[in-house]
């Protein structure tokens, strides 16, 4: 997770074009690249579409449908391999992502032999789409594991206090509320791994956070905020 606020100040001013990896500091997940043997690497490039009067935000749920029908194009037997949102909206607004749905994504999918694909859908549509024929993965996701959506996920969160940032207070550095599903495994039982639904927002004190569910369960599973110390140093308690 201490990577993540990083990766939100890059995002905010440009547009990624290669997967991220959201982690918690007390969370462990095996990286999308696990094999350095990529072959075969192709790129469909489609210009940042221009964002319409009124930016369209779509669910988790049908990111992932329209992420499944484009990945079909290249590869058989996908299944999903992560999912998550990020900041770059033009019009950033606390509010976002408050019914679980937001208007930037992207989707990876993956299969057996590590075909990999990894799309940006941004308004709806799909803006951008990387595909390998040989590419690591942390793990494939059998979608009939979850039964959590993001709506939910975000839902339960403001239960524990977990609010949308503020774009207008620089501390914050994200605006409402953004999310990620994947394999993981807490560090405190590192070879259990869960299909994480995470809800990233501003905790009750006011600090970076985010509050992971198991996506099967809907159990909470963690809920740590960032704490930067006069010193400099950086430290993850749970709230």
């Amino acid at each position: 997770m201490r990577f993540v606020k990083q990766i939100i100040k890059a995002v905010v001013a440009v547009v990624l074009v290669m997967s991220m990896g959201l982690t918690a500091c007390s969370q462990k997940t095996t990286t999308d690249s696990e094999s350095d043997e990529t072959s075969s690497v192709e790129m469909t490039s489609v210009e940042t579409p221009n964002h319409k009067a009124d930016k369209i935000e779509i669910s988790m749920e049908d990111v992932i449908a329209i992420g499944k029908d484009e990945a079909s194009k290249y590869y058989d037997d996908l299944q999903l391999t992560n999912v998550y949102s990020y900041d770059n909206d033009t019009d950033r607004n606390i509010m976002s992502g408050d019914d679980g749905k937001r208007e930037w994504w992207y989707v990876n999918f993956a299969n057996e032999q590590n075909n990999y694909v990894s799309i940006m859908i941004v308004d709806g549509e799909v803006s951008n789409v990387e595909h390998f024929d040989q590419n690591g993965n942390n793990r494939l996701i059998d979608m009939n594991d979850v039964t959590m959506t993001a709506e939910e996920a975000v839902q339960k969160a403001k239960e524990y206090g977990l609010v949308g940032g503020d774009p207008n207070k620089e501390s914050h550095w994200v605006s409402g509320y953004n999310f990620k599903m994947s394999y993981a495994s807490l560090v405190s039982s590192p070879d259990d791994y869960k299909i994480f639904l995470e809800v990233i927002g501003i905790s009750p004190n006011g600090n970076f956070a985010h509050i992971d569910f198991d996506a099967t369960t809907g159990e909470l599973l963690l809920a740590e905020e960032e704490i930067e110390h006069s010193n400099g140093e950086v430290e993850w308690k749970n709230f």
